[in-house]
């Protein structure tokens, strides 16, 4: 019997670690204005990271096609930035009560889950409501979210006919990662709509195994990365 199970979680882990997905961020040069829009040029030539699966009620079910999520990741020396279109075909629904920070009350919610280590160990997490409120904190299996943990990051959600718009830049001086110049972090992102109870991952996060943090995709691209004398000190600060 004990071989049984020692099988099953072994099986189990591989078709997770096989089933690992990837998205790659572009390098750019030109600004980005986080206004909502997603119109610079930059963002129409980025990968794609969509297919998100239900975390909550039905883990593992996909999310249907009228509530595509699709997410885009551009980098330059100073922050990463996040474009997220959560399409949605009856947008006049989507919830969106004004909150404080770190509390969305019953606000539809887009996040990213970044691990610069890439090492299932913590994740830092960044949310925006639909009603254009932040939120961050950070992530461990042993203690869970901790929103005592505030950072300075931008963030802008606009409505559209076809659902909202959340459009991040998060600095370097947020995160944590290694010097390398070619790195692959851990990121995930995250949908919940409210009005049908229901929370979507991009990367399956499966209950069964109960380690949320190990459960990230890569993110891949980021390169060469010249970091500003002010970030670098931001982040030396933040990691003593």
């Amino acid at each position: 019997m004990k071989k049984i199970v020692f099988f099953t979680l072994l099986l189990s882990s591989f078709w997770t670690f096989a089933q690992k997905k990837t998205l790659q961020a572009q390098s750019i040069s030109q600004n980005i204005a986080i206004d909502g829009k997603l119109d610079e040029q930059a963002w129409d030539t980025a990968p794609i990271a969509s297919d998100f699966v239900m975390f909550e009620p039905d883990n593992g079910k996909p999310i249907p096609e009228s509530r595509k999520t699709e997410i885009k990741v551009l980098y330059n020396n100073d922050a990463i930035y996040i474009g997220a279109m959560m399409y949605d075909d009856e947008p006049a629904k989507i919830l969106k009560e004004i909150s404080q920070r770190d509390n969305f009350g019953t606000a539809d919610i887009f996040g990213v889950f970044i691990n610069g280590f890439n090492d299932g160990q913590q994740n830092f997490e960044f949310f925006v409501s639909a009603a254009d409120v932040q939120g961050d904190c950070i992530m461990t299996d042993a203690i869970g979210e901790d929103y005592s943990w505030d950072a300075i990051w931008i963030s802008k959600a606009a409505m559209t006919d076809k659902g909202w718009i959340v459009e991040m830049k998060i600095p370097y001086a947020a995160l944590r990662f290694s010097a390398e110049n070619k790195q692959t972090w851990g990121i995930n992102f995250f949908r919940e709509i409210k009005r049908e109870r229901k929370k979507y991952t991009w990367s399956l996060i499966d209950t069964k195994i109960g380690t949320f943090t190990q459960q990230n995709g890569d993110l891949t691209g980021i390169e060469n990365i010249n970091l500003l004398p002010d970030c670098f000190l931001c982040r030396m600060l933040l990691i003593i």
